[in-house]
């Protein structure tokens, strides 16, 4: 039944206030943007905002770094001046980080991700994965600890049987690993969007299936989602 799935979708809440960053007056114009109270609806129109602007400012993807860092108030400063120090070393225009982004989206892989990755910072997983989910939506969600936890904890709950082939949770929960979460956590939630697109009339995203699994696993006390396969 997919009403559990739209009741989780419903009570996402993600708020920013992007003029929190410590050093937002060093970019005038910019991380001004909030997302009120955070909500799907909210939330899509920041991912619209980005899309936009992506391609000729590299202003617009500092705002995301701290926009995903935003929950970590203890790190979110420092993470996001990492990162903006790392943009800036690389010397590449906007434009070039929407070109290696869309490599990956088009052939995603460990090495077209490593490509992209790399001018953001270190090893660091969530942050890079971040941009892809805001680029394109339908088929690409983000990850991060919390969906982790409940795509292993769901492995086989949430397992879709088909004829020829199974479309399966990944069982490991190290978000590091793009061929062993990463790309069959897309799938899932490419698949799982299809289903629920098909059960509610809604049109359903990998990203609004994403939204609905972090709900889920962040609320306090139990919130189920119904095994749709």
């Amino acid at each position: 039944m997919p009403h559990t799935w739209q009741n989780a979708l419903d009570r996402y809440r993600y708020p920013v206030r992007l003029a929190d960053f410590k050093d937002a007056e060093m970019y005038p114009g910019w991380f001004e943007y909030n997302t009120g109270n955070g909500d799907q609806s909210h939330t899509v129109e920041f991912e619209e905002w980005f899309r936009e602007l992506a391609p000729y400012h590299l202003e617009a993807w500092y705002e995301v770094v701290f926009w995903k860092m935003y929950s970590q108030k203890g790190r979110r400063d420092r993470i996001t001046r990492e990162a903006i120090a790392n943009i800036k070393k690389s010397g590449l225009a906007p434009g070039d980080l929407s070109d290696l982004c869309q490599n990956y989206i088009g052939g995603p892989s460990s090495r077209s991700f490593k490509d992209f990755q790399r001018y953001f910072f270190g090893s660091g997983v969530a942050i890079a994965l971040t941009f892809p989910a805001f680029v394109c939506p339908e088929r690409f969600p983000m990850v991060d600890s919390r969906i982790a936890n409940w795509a292993k904890e769901n492995s086989h709950e949430h397992t879709y049987k088909l004829r020829r082939s199974n479309v399966m949770l990944p069982t490991s929960a190290n978000i590091k690993s793009i061929d062993k979460f990463v790309l069959p956590w897309c799938e899932w939630c490419q698949f799982t969007a299809s289903i629920l697109s098909q059960r509610t009339g809604e049109h359903w995203r990998a990203r609004d299936v994403e939204m609905a699994v972090f709900t889920a696993e962040g609320s306090e006390g139990a919130l189920p989602l119904n095994r749709l396969g």
